[in-house]
């Protein structure tokens, strides 16, 4: 009764190491979704201006990358991933403006 039987269809088992790399896909959260860091980059961006900016974009973005590499993503998927955070950048600038003048109009 309790010998050996047929592994349940429910069984969950950890596949074997040479079988790894043909199942795995790095799939990271999109950094153009990570809300808490697209908010973050904006407060600094509104903080400075002119060259201090275009520095602190630059270093940022540089460190955002080396993490990426350092993950495993591939040249194209950083790339990707730097674009579409550039423009949720820009996109949130641009929605605390619009707040700003439609705030300041009804002052």
């Amino acid at each position: 009764m309790f010998g050996c039987r047929e592994p349940s269809p429910f069984t969950l088992h950890k596949p074997s190491d040479a079988n790894l790399p043909a199942m795995v896909d790095l799939i990271p959260f999109p950094l153009s979704s990570r809300t808490s860091l697209v908010r973050s980059m904006v407060d600094d961006l509104e903080r400075v201006h002119g060259p201090a900016a275009s520095e602190f974009w630059r270093r940022r973005v540089a460190e955002i990358i080396a993490e990426l590499r350092a993950s495993g993503l591939p040249d194209g998927a950083i790339r990707s991933e730097i674009y579409s955070l550039q423009d949720a950048v820009q996109a949130e600038l641009q929605y605390r403006m619009r707040s700003q003048t439609s705030s300041g109009d009804a002052a």
